[in-house]
């Protein structure tokens, strides 16, 4: 039997192939300009919006495939945040890793800028079946965890709080904030053997690994997808 130590070096090892630590990314810009059809989709959208929608995004470079696979239901979306109104903006706050946030820590996006059509290949909106009251408790949840700002989880441990990866903080935040009366589903792989190029795992074995999946997020009896966007 491995310790939590070890498995959490062997998890080290093994995810950023099997889930790829980069995979929640925001990757760069690479046109110079937004065809018309796009930008159009993106403000039907912002008219759609509501405090506490789930938004997911998409995108077709190696990690975000990479992450798709790792869905067992539905394999849209790369990335996932939740959105509120501030001021006189939606923002949507999400927590990612890689080269657009070394950091690892929690931030907050304008939406338009979280879907872009320079960078994203595609978006969806959902909608939880909150209470008002859950809406607000679920905003306070994410400012307060925004300004504590915990680091992104590498280890996707679902089991402690100290760090969070892309959808463990949206797991978390949603139980919290309904004090668990809307508990999402997670994604589990049995008998989970490693493999990886040039490393030996031959006594690694894990007889359950849990994980929530960007499909657990949207596709459950709690949510219902409002908007599905690919763009042209």
């Amino acid at each position: 039997m491995q310790t939590p130590l070890l498995q959490q070096k062997i998890l080290t090892a093994v995810l950023p192939v099997f889930i790829l630590v980069t995979g929640c990314n925001n990757r760069q810009a690479n046109t110079l300009s937004i065809p018309k059809k796009n930008m159009l989709l993106v403000q039907e959208a912002t008219l759609m919006l509501e405090d506490a929608m789930l938004v997911t995004r998409s995108d077709d470079d190696f990690e975000s495939l990479a992450l798709m696979n790792m869905q067992q239901q539905e394999r849209l979306y790369s990335h996932a945040g939740i959105v509120f109104k501030e001021e006189d903006s939606f923002y949507v706050y999400h927590i990612m890793t890689g080269n657009e946030n070394p950091s690892g820590k929690c931030r907050k996006d304008p939406f338009d800028s979280f879907v872009n059509p320079l960078q994203k290949t595609g978006f969806g909106l959902h909608r939880y079946n909150f209470t008002p009251a859950e809406k607000k408790q679920l905003h306070q949840w994410y400012k307060n965890t925004y300004t504590h700002s915990p680091p992104f989880d590498i280890y996707f441990n679902l089991a402690g709080s100290d760090s969070l990866y892309c959808t463990e903080i949206i797991y978390k935040g949603i139980a919290a904030a309904t004090n668990n009366r809307v508990q999402l589903p997670v994604s589990v792989i049995e008998n989970f053997k490693p493999k990886m190029m040039g490393y030996d795992f031959s006594k690694v074995f894990f007889k359950r690994f849990e994980y929530v999946g960007i499909d657990n997020l949207y596709l459950n009896p709690f949510c219902t997808t409002i908007k599905t966007v690919k763009y042209q």
